[in-house]
């Protein structure tokens, strides 16, 4: 049987090394388009990891997916941190809205749980939304 395990491993290594190589090429996964919204938490209900209820200026967003939503952090459920262009926007949803253009979004991401913590400490507890624009609006 040790016969057969050598040449497996092999294969099964250069079909690894194989992924890597084509993945390291350039990117064809294509930006999602946030222009078509016209509200920030239009966009964010796009993004499919947020539960985003109101409409107009007024929204109330929360994490919903992942093992870490809404968890026991010690955090209101719908107290996301909003990071736009890496700066931290606080907790308000207003705020946020104020300084993001959805046409100007290239990304959006959600972090929750221990990642959300480590990088943005106790104000992460509730999750964060990072917002990249090709503007820096940001303060």
């Amino acid at each position: 049987m040790k016969p057969l395990i050598k040449p497996f491993l092999i294969i099964l290594l250069s079909l690894s090394i194989g992924a890597c190589a084509s993945s390291s090429g350039s990117s064809s996964k294509k930006q999602k388009d946030y222009s078509i919204y016209q509200t920030l938490g239009d966009a964010l209900r796009s993004v499919g990891t947020l539960r985003v209820s109101g409409q107009g200026g007024a929204f109330t967003v929360t994490l919903v997916a992942g093992k870490f939503a809404n968890s026991n952090f010690g955090a209101d459920p719908g107290s996301v941190l909003y990071v736009i262009n890496g700066v931290d926007q606080g907790k308000d949803y207003g705020n946020a809205s104020s300084l993001v253009i959805p046409k100007d979004i290239i990304s959006i991401r959600v972090l929750n749980g221990p990642e959300a913590v480590m990088r943005w400490g106790e104000r992460g507890t509730g999750g964060v939304v990072e917002i990249k624009t090709s503007t820096n609006n940001a303060p």
